[in-house]
């Protein structure tokens, strides 16, 4: 039983369309893995949410944001930040972006 609410910012939406939509001109089977992909991760961070990277960027709208790999696309990385009972996955980037203004663009 999962007692964490799971909340996805649109911003996170849009981030795994816009990959998939990349990653499907290149190879369809690999896009549709890719959303399978993102969802069993977050499903996982659920269960353990603080085994991410702790992020330390300037800022105080930056604070207290954690990182993980998607898992079997090591290249993106999912940002959220977990309090109390609320997981709230904030956007999905690839790892060469520059994070902190990455983050702060919805």
């Amino acid at each position: 039983m999962n007692l964490v609410e799971i909340f996805v910012r649109h911003a996170a939406e849009l981030d795994a369309f816009g990959y998939f939509q990349y990653i499907r001109e290149h190879n369809p089977e690999a896009a549709l893995r890719f959303l399978k992909a993102i969802d069993g991760t977050v499903e996982k961070l659920a269960l353990q949410p603080l085994k991410g990277r702790l992020r330390k960027f300037r800022g105080a709208d930056l604070k207290n944001i954690r990182s993980w790999r998607v898992d079997g696309f090591e290249n993106y990385l999912i940002f959220y930040r977990f309090a109390g009972r609320r997981l709230e996955i904030l956007r999905i980037k690839h790892g060469a972006m520059d994070f902190p203004q990455a983050l702060r663009q919805d």
